[in-house]
């Protein structure tokens, strides 16, 4: 593993382990204030533990213990529930319930994590994709890499239409966001579609503004996991940031009730604050329109804001 991925892979766990103790403690301040019967229960839990571990240590059997630990946590969980909350609401917090958060298993031989492997791997092909993306600009554009043959059903060829594609991403880019908030690029996959968000990026921070680029798969892992574990994940820059670059939109997993939803709030918080996105698909228009709902569709596809360039040709991937 790259050290300086490893470096800041263990930085980030560590920095999840603090926000799991803050998240903890302001769920404690929350329920013992409001209610100190179960503050009272919680203290008394303690002392048994603090209680029961000294006993182990000196010799006496913890059976006893263990029976009105039980208890007690029932007791805890039936109060919560009675007063609204979870029953698990003071539970330890953390994502990963294997190493809770610190990256390793195991007692006697550890061993590193399946999700401290699965972000290692992610952070590495992140590390990668920026290499590759390095040089990204409208000024480096090269459009030799474009077969100079005539696109299928029309009179130009697939490079020169690429130059009009590209004059249109530097206007967007140029102009944003007093002309055009929405950039979308819409057409089969290999035609250049992620090269010229990036280059859009490029320029776009060269001029001070704030981007971010994500894939919408990882976008709405990390939506989902804000959702559901509140406080796991820091999605305020997919909110707050100038622009929100997704890529790939229609690749991520469409789960009933959920992806259209937290994919729209997304939209509509931005649209609300005036902050645009920029979207590459591999979907038709009237796909687009079908997994996402009129709704989205209107609000991505605003004329008013919106910039759509469709992309044809040949893969480039492919030669």
């Amino acid at each position: 593993m790259n050290s300086e991925i490893y470096r800041a892979l263990m930085e980030e766990y560590r920095l999840r382990r603090e926000q799991n103790s803050r998240i903890e403690s302001e769920r404690e301040n929350e329920v013992f204030s409001a209610h100190p019967d179960i503050e009272k229960l919680c203290r008394e839990r303690h002392r048994w533990i603090l209680g029961g571990i000294d006993g182990i240590l000196n010799g006496r059997d913890g059976g006893d213990l263990e029976k009105l630990m039980d208890d007690r946590n029932r007791e805890i969980g039936d109060r919560l529930a009675a007063c609204g909350y979870p029953r698990d609401y003071l539970a330890p917090v953390f994502q990963c319930p294997d190493c809770r958060d610190t990256g390793y298993v195991g007692d006697v031989i550890r061993r590193e994590c399946a999700c401290f492997v699965r972000r290692a791997r992610e952070m590495e092909e992140n590390r990668q994709e920026k290499t590759a993306f390095s040089s990204a600009s409208f000024d480096h554009f090269d459009y030799s890499v474009f077969p100079d043959e005539k696109l299928e059903g029309r009179d130009i060829t697939q490079r020169k239409y690429m130059k009009t594609v590209v004059s249109a991403c530097r206007t967007f880019a140029d102009g944003y966001p007093r002309d055009k908030r929405n950039l979308i690029l819409q057409g089969n996959t290999g035609l250049g579609k992620t090269y010229l968000l990036k280059c859009v990026e490029k320029a776009l921070s060269d001029r001070g503004f704030e981007t971010v680029y994500v894939t919408a798969y990882r976008l709405l892992d990390d939506l989902r996991n804000a959702y559901f574990r509140p406080g796991s994940r820091d999605t305020e820059g997919f909110f707050g940031c100038d622009l929100l670059i997704v890529d790939d939109l229609g690749m991520e997993p469409l789960f009933d009730n959920i992806t259209v939803e937290l994919l729209l709030n997304v939209l509509n918080e931005r649209t609300l604050r005036e902050k645009g996105v920029a979207v590459s698909t591999n979907l038709s228009l009237n796909n687009l329109k079908e997994r996402y709902t009129e709704r989205f569709f209107s609000r991505l596809m605003d004329r008013r804001i919106a910039m759509c360039i469709p992309f044809y040709g040949t893969d480039l991937r492919l030669k």
